[in-house]
Formats: C-alpha cells, structure tokens, sequence
C-alpha cells in the first residue's frame, strides 16, 4: 500500500541565556559522576531483578486495562463479537506502567494504549494491520485533530463508549477491504494539514519547528 510521507516535527525548546561557567562546569562534573554510575546500576538490576519484576509488573498492568476495558466497553464483546488478539507492534515488556491492548471486530482493529496517566486509541483496519492510525483522524465525524491545541485530546474510558458505538458502522466501512487504502491515505493528509497548519502558528510566534 502507498501511502503519503507523514511529517513529524520537533517543536525547539528556545533558551536565549546560555548558561554560566560555573553552571556548566557543575553540570559535566554531575554527569561524569552519575551518567555510568547510572549505567552500572540499571544494568545490574536488569540482570539481578529486572527480567522477572518487569514482566510481573506488565502483566499486572495488561490485566488491568483489558479488565477496564471489559467493563467499560462491555458492548463490543456482547454485541460486537470484540476479541482480544496479539498485538505484535507492542514491545514487551512494555516501559514504565504501559500496557497494550488490541481488540478485532470485524475490518475493524482497536488498540488502547494507557500509561503514565495517559489512554492512547488507534485503529487499523484487519486488511492493513500494521498501519495505526489515532481514532480521530479516521473516524468521521469525531473530533477531527485539533490544530488550535498544541496537546492532543485526551481520550478516557469513561466516555469512550458514547464516542465508539454510533461510530462503529462508519469504521466498519472506512476500513473496509474496499475502503481502507483510501481512508489511510486521507488520515496521513489530515494529520500532514494539522502539522503546516501548527507549524505555521509556531513560525508567527518566532519559533522555527524542525521537521524530520
């Protein structure tokens, strides 16, 4: 499948003062010190504890969101036939406290993602698994991406429900094996609008985003 170039950007911390002798003095000193002492104990507790405690720790944390998701989301297994299937994209264990799970209904592929407080929704289609896209830039009518708003919206549990279930049919189609190479294609120049359109805001403001 051919889809456009997706631009992503780095928006740069601007710091006009550059810092004091004695403050960058202070700071390589620091990091001579800490920077392999770091390295030393994270690599010790990887090998003495951290492949046991971190696989308990993302078990705990995928149970967790899948449980939540059941209950929250109870109608796409009772009347949507939803299954919870392998998510290969993942890498596990996952860092931190995040957690990963992807649901299959139909042509449709649904992955929640929460960690660090934040829940993260993609979707792709059962004919293109491996390309996710946020819900909101292939779901019509929802909540298109927000150029106003520097930080994406964030979604929650709680009302995913009144956001998924009138919407289900429109994803069913959209990502259709007769619709879904078109409605990726439109997500990526959504997405690529909202960034010049971000980007153009930050250059009036006399901030230079870099582009990668």
């Amino acid at each position: 499948m051919d889809l456009p170039v997706k631009k992503r950007m780095l928006v740069p911390l601007n710091n006009p003062r550059r810092p004091t002798f004695g403050t960058r003095f202070v700071t390589a000193i620091l990091r001579a010190v800490f920077v392999p002492l770091g390295f030393v104990l994270g690599n010790l507790y990887k090998l003495c504890f951290g492949w046991w405690l971190d696989k308990r720790l993302a078990k705990r944390d995928h149970e967790r969101l899948e449980r939540d998701i059941r209950n929250h989301l109870a109608f796409l297994f009772s009347e949507c036939s939803a299954e919870i299937v392998p998510d290969q994209g993942f890498d596990s264990p996952p860092p931190f406290d995040y957690a990963g799970v992807t649901l299959a209904l139909g042509s449709v592929r649904l992955r929640f993602v929460r960690g660090r407080g934040d829940l993260n929704v993609s979707v792709a289609s059962a004919f293109a698994p491996d390309c996710w896209e946020d819900l909101r830039l292939v779901a019509d009518g929802f909540a298109k991406w927000e150029t106003t708003r520097p930080v994406p919206y964030s979604y929650s549990l709680d009302n995913m429900e009144s956001i998924l279930r009138p919407r289900l049919a429109t994803l069913q189609t959209a990502l259709s094996k007769e619709n879904f190479e078109k409605t990726l294609q439109q997500a990526v120049v959504t997405h690529n609008q909202a960034v010049d359109a971000y980007a153009a805001r930050l250059n009036r403001a006399g901030i230079v985003p870099k582009f990668y």
